[in-house]
């Protein structure tokens, strides 16, 4: 069972929300810190097609004024009008849409927008480019096909109304009236988006995206969760208004409140941000592992240390060892792209075939897409990692920058 952390902390005189999630053990599985920031991902907005660059297949598009953003033609197929200027068919400029973020600006990048929009559930995703009614490719075929006559019970009009439910992984233990109530409560908020946008001003952000911190349970089965502690009136509030409608939710979500010691102090937070951002990292068999991470690549060599022992077995366990503790690293730091593991060398071909098949294992159980690519020939192992967040070292980097 996962247990998890939402709290408030403090580094570099910058304050975040972190989520952390662990196992039983209190080993830690997942960690992210979030800056605390305006972001508009995920919100969607009235805005005005402002240039068409056929050229380029692109338009720039205001959400307010003196705001442009960036938006590819080709997630503009079939975009909602609220108001439709030009009398000519397709796109044309002047024409007011609705275009939801998916990316903030960044440096002197222009924020990116989508006409194909998408409202979050707990375990739904409601999208208006698909009418269909899908489920996780993960899930079984005879518990798909429930999942989807449960949706179906709340939502028999959903080509009609212009969207589709995309059931997730997560919904894989979830009862069938929490799963409809989902799909039927994203797609109210769908049609009362559609149904008050011809009457909104021009840049009025008609839908606002979830916090971080949600989008992050997003990804996880409630069903498998112990218990949700956070010591943040605003977050658990927002928390019992999100879960509120399956069965224990009020029990699983605490509020902490101990004047003694803090949340942060109580599953040593700071501790944990403090060794997640050392380039060294110590072994209990006495051996380490150097991480460096660089601009394109991350390099992560493993040495025996202070492990005296000698013999090939004694090198077979520092690896072992090692190549756990780098999986687990690697979902900690939230390093992504491509990563070179220099591990001990080892002469035996049968224990280089048991490290590689361990570590494939280790990194098998990572949320994120994480790929073995090759042992190059000087015995280097390629990895890649997809990159779905912002590493922990380019969140604080970034912070220290401004």
């Amino acid at each position: 069972m996962n247990r998890i952390i939402l709290t408030k902390t403090v580094k570099n005189n910058k304050t975040y929300t972190v989520y952390a999630m662990m196992d039983e053990n209190g080993n830690y599985k997942d960690f992210q810190l979030l800056p605390e920031k305006d972001t508009i991902i995920n919100n969607i907005y009235a805005a005005r097609v402002n240039k068409i660059l056929p050229g380029i297949n692109a338009a720039f598009v205001s959400i307010a004024q003196n705001k442009s953003c960036y938006l590819s033609l080709n997630d503009a197929k079939n975009p909602v009008y609220t108001n439709k200027k030009s009398k000519k068919a397709g796109l044309c400029e002047g024409d007011e849409i609705l275009v939801q973020v998916i990316k903030d600006a960044l440096k002197t990048k222009d924020p990116v927008v989508t006409t194909k929009l998408s409202i979050f559930g707990s375990n739904v995703i409601l999208t208006n480019f698909d009418t269909q009614i899908g489920v996780s490719s993960k899930l079984d075929k005879e518990r798909a096909a429930l999942l989807r006559k449960a949706v179906l019970s709340k939502c028999a009009d959903h080509e009609k109304e212009g969207y589709g439910i995309i059931v997730r992984t997560n919904a894989k233990n979830v009862d069938d009236k929490a799963l409809s109530q989902d799909a039927y409560s994203v797609a109210q908020k769908y049609n009362q988006i559609i149904k008050k946008a011809p009457h909104q001003a021009l840049y009025s952000c008609i839908y606002q995206g979830m916090s971080d911190y949600l989008l992050l349970m997003k990804t996880i089965d409630f069903a498998t969760v112990e218990w949700i502690k956070t010591d943040c009136d605003d977050i658990y509030d927002s928390l019992l208004t999100e879960y509120g409608i399956y069965d224990h939710a009020s029990e699983k979500i605490m509020r902490y409140d101990d004047s003694a010691i803090s949340l942060s102090t109580l599953y040593g937070i700071r501790g944990l941000i403090d060794n997640l951002t050392s380039r060294r990292v110590w072994l209990d068999c006495g051996g380490n592992i150097i991480i460096e991470q660089l601009e394109t690549l991350t390099f992560i060599d493993v040495n025996s240390a202070k492990n005296i022992s000698s013999g090939s077995n004694s090198i077979l366990k520092t690896n072992m060892e090692a190549a756990k503790e780098i999986a687990r690293q690697l979902r900690l730091r939230n390093i992504s792209g491509m990563i070179i593991i220099d591990f001990i060398n080892m002469k035996s071909e049968a224990s280089k075939d048991t490290l590689i098949e361990a570590l494939k294992r280790y990194i098998k159980d990572d949320n994120t897409v994480c790929t073995f690519v090759d042992i190059t020939k000087l015995g280097l192992v390629e990895l890649t990692r997809k990159k779905v967040h912002k590493s922990l070292k380019q969140i604080l980097e970034k912070t220290l920058d401004e």
